[in-house]
């Protein structure tokens, strides 16, 4: 029984941690975000909005009426121009909403920086940041790096050894021929003398007894 429960529970924290890693590494090569239900994740990588968010902070935002965003809004937008061209930018709005022309514009800027962004139009706005989530970050910083995958190949060792052991001695057949041929000669032998005997009548197995009573 601790033996299941030991293999589960493991079982179910690798497969977290390998999504985890799996999910991390396809946002590295391609550049998307994990979106669910208006929810986005994201990993903080300059450190621009210190101390507000730290290098390496994990992040939700929240898709939300762009009409409705405000002053002091940390918010998720699309670059249109300057070096973070077409990447996401995670600044607080330091100015506005205003209206110039046909679209609404509002000004961000990072806590730690010393000039403010470009403007940017609304419809830039992705999403407005809810919260950091610590626990991911120090997953993340633990198990998304050469050392972490270690850990998981250990973890992953330790929950399965005995099967390893088995699988290696049956690919080196060390043993595992005859452990396997005597065990199964065991149990049809045991098998048919439980057979044979739950066949005789009642007055044969009293026989049996008494013989082997006598026998002794």
């Amino acid at each position: 029984m601790y033996k299941v429960v030991r293999n589960t529970v493991l079982g179910i924290i690798i497969a977290i941690l390998t999504a985890f890693i799996i999910l991390t590494m396809v946002i590295r090569f391609t550049g998307g975000t994990p979106t669910a239900f208006g929810f986005s994740m994201f990993r903080v990588s300059s450190g621009s909005m210190t101390p507000e968010l730290e290098v390496g902070d994990v992040i939700i935002t929240r898709e939300f009426d762009t009409a409705t965003v405000k002053k002091g809004d940390i918010i998720t937008y699309k670059s249109e121009s300057g070096a973070m061209k077409d990447k996401l930018v995670t600044h607080r709005v330091v100015k506005g909403p205003y209206k110039k022309g046909k679209n609404l514009y509002v000004v961000t800027k990072g806590d730690a920086n010393f000039s403010e962004d470009d403007p940017i139009k609304t419809t830039q706005i992705q999403s407005r940041f809810l919260t950091k989530v610590s626990f991911l970050k120090f997953i993340y910083n633990i198990f998304v790096t050469p050392a972490g995958l270690l850990i998981i190949i250990g973890l992953i060792i330790f929950a399965f050894f005995n099967e390893i052991v088995l699988f290696v001695k049956a690919i080196l057949g060390i043993g595992y021929e005859d452990e396997e041929k005597e065990s199964v000669d065991d149990i049809i032998e045991r098998y048919m003398k439980e057979k044979k005997e739950n066949e005789l009548p009642d007055s044969e197995k009293s026989s049996d007894d008494e013989k082997n009573s006598g026998g002794e």
